[in-house]
């Protein structure tokens, strides 16, 4: 390797572990001060108790128990305690899985392009929340990652323990969020068509798959019984009705802009651009299949299988759809798309360069880069997380009521919420053991209410519209109102 692209690489690895450690930083430091959410706090108070194996089995069967992340909660609660940045912990440590994988994945077929691609692959607001969250979404993103990058290897070494690796990282993904299902069954079909048409003369089933084989064998044993309950409940709800470009491409690209707003026609041209970079991926893979170019698919399997992988999940998605009636992905179910359609078009670039110019790639990389830098800049924040943005003031709100208890310590205090902040407020009621304050419900409001925890938007605000206001937050337009002395 010639003496100058040895420093191009040694400087541009430099660039992605500083750029890294600022995302990780950006993430550290929102897990520390938001509030917790919704769902976090749902899952810390009906599941994070249980036992691990009715955890690890559904005993409870709701879809926000991702087992891994709950888990991890658990345990970390027990080392590190219940603040917010411990049960967050996990993810937080999982973004650094996700940007480990992704340059050792890079720096194997891409190395050339190391920075610029290292960014398209995390400069996402909506797919950086999930790192500082304790959701199974971060998680399964950073294992989908390391999944990819041992497959690309076992490709490359033929060695069975990056086999056994891949499949671990995908069980692991699954075991995170139920949503990589498809993927791990798209992969693995990918996997043996690649092997099939690669390895011709030598390829048998059996043979190619006993680890993938045993591995799907113990997956199917720890992930039956919380499939068989979803199933039977009809739990796996998604969200998607229209159809997989309308519902997962189009959410993806909202998530992407997070809370900006995506004029019709910019829609349009994205949906396009994705269409087109899968699509001609596509073409060119028929192409070489027709030519019977076995060198280029030897040469460039990795393309070729983010490329179909993506291609056999949204096969499979439709035929869900339409055989079982199962929801389109959405929003953060569709998550995981990101990384596989970067991937896709990252090594369709790396091609390209092979064939062309270096510099018109690479300035296509640093383009998309400029434009995701300003996306992330105008669209980041450190006070809420896009999906539970109601949740925003209530750490403030429960401080509050913690001041107004000690004006009258001995008194009990009974809080009415909306429904919607039940999880939350008696999350900050047990993890800062508030003996003093009654358990919240979702019953609705009483008389005997001390606090009110509402909406303006609410109907039943407009009876209570002229209590004396203690908290007021003006982006959610939540209001704390004292009902009685």
């Amino acid at each position: 390797m010639p003496v100058s692209l040895h420093k191009k690489n040694y400087l541009q690895l430099l660039c992605v572990c500083l750029c890294g450690f600022g995302l990780a930083w950006h993430i550290i430091h929102k897990a520390f001060t938001v509030s917790f959410t919704h769902d976090e706090a749902y899952t810390y108070t009906h599941y994070l108790h249980q036992g691990f194996m009715d955890i690890v089995s559904y005993k409870t069967p709701y879809t926000n128990n991702h087992i891994l992340n709950t888990v991890l909660m658990k345990y970390s609660e027990v080392f590190f305690g219940s603040s917010e940045i411990a049960l967050r912990l996990p993810n937080i440590l999982a973004f650094i899985v996700y940007s480990l994988f992704a340059v050792l994945l890079l720096y194997t077929h891409c190395r050339k392009f190391l920075l610029p691609c290292y960014l398209l692959l995390t400069l996402n607001p909506y797919l950086l929340d999930f790192f500082a969250l304790a959701r199974g979404y971060g998680l399964s993103i950073a294992f989908l990652m390391m999944s990819v990058y041992y497959l690309s290897r076992f490709y490359i070494s033929r060695k069975t323990i990056h086999l056994i690796l891949f499949n671990a990282g995908a069980f692991l993904a699954v075991m995170s969020n139920f949503s990589l299902l498809n993927y791990y069954v798209a992969v693995l079909i990918i996997h043996n068509l690649l092997e099939f048409y690669i390895h011709k003369k030598s390829y048998h089933f059996f043979q190619t798959n006993k680890i993938n084989i045993v591995a799907v064998i113990i997956s199917g044993m720890v992930l039956y019984e919380p499939l068989r309950r979803i199933s039977k409940m009809n739990l796996l709800d998604f969200g998607g009705k229209n159809g997989f470009l309308e519902d997962t491409v189009g959410t993806a690209i909202y998530s992407l802009f997070y809370e900006a707003h995506v004029p019709d026609l910019y829609m349009g041209i994205l949906k396009s651009t994705i269409l087109l970079v899968v699509i001609f991926t596509s073409g060119l893979i028929i192409f070489k299949l027709a030519q019977k170019d076995n060198l280029f698919f030897r040469s460039n399997t990795i393309l070729t299988l983010c490329n179909l992988v993506l291609l056999a999940i949204a096969g499979i998605t439709i035929l869900q759809h339409l055989l079982m009636g199962n929801d389109y992905y959405v929003h953060r179910f569709a998550l995981f798309f990101y990384p596989l359609f970067m991937l896709n078009f990252i090594f369709l670039i790396c091609f390209v360069s092979q064939k062309v110019s270096l510099k018109i790639p690479l300035l296509s990389c640093y383009l998309i880069v400029s434009l995701l830098i300003y996306n992330l800049y105008i669209n980041h924040n450190l006070i809420y997380f896009k999906d539970w943005k109601q949740d925003r003031p209530i750490k403030n709100i429960m401080q509050v009521l913690v001041s107004e208890h000690e004006k009258q310590p001995d008194k009990q205090i009974r809080l009415g919420i909306n429904w919607l902040f039940e999880p939350v407020t008696n999350f900050y009621r047990y993890t800062w053991d508030l003996k003093w304050m009654n358990p919240t419900h979702r019953r609705g409001l009483s008389k005997y209410d001390d606090y009110i925890l509402i909406f303006k938007h609410d109907k039943e605000f407009e009876s209570v519209s002229t209590k004396p206001v203690l908290y007021s937050d003006e982006l959610t337009g939540i209001v704390l109102l004292k009902n009685r002395n």
